[in-house]
């Protein structure tokens, strides 16, 4: 059974408890869960600081920071853009 991006988004969205589309935690789980479920290579890695948790996404190609950046404007609805960078919050490497 193959899904849409769409489809998958959504019914991710309606997995997690509370999900908000102003939480940035809600558009990095999603992220995530795209990750897994498309068998990406980029990936999150955590770095514990002073400052709390930060999440570096390293993304591995164009087209999967492509796909990523769907998820996330997806995940947040149409009436407003929302990139990678901001819910990252800058920390994005691209290795390719």
């Amino acid at each position: 059974m193959s899904t849409s991006l769409n489809d998958f988004v959504q019914n991710t969205m309606k997995a997690i408890d509370h999900f908000d589309e102003n939480n940035m935690n809600c558009i990095k789980v999603v992220v995530r869960e795209a990750i897994n479920f498309y068998k990406l290579n980029s990936y999150e890695e955590v770095e514990e600081t002073n400052e709390g948790t930060r999440r570096f996404l390293f993304i591995h190609s164009m087209m999967e920071e492509n796909l990523l950046s769907k998820v996330v404007e997806l995940s947040v609805g149409t009436d407003r853009d929302l990139y990678l960078e901001e819910v990252y919050q800058s920390f994005v490497i691209r290795q390719y």
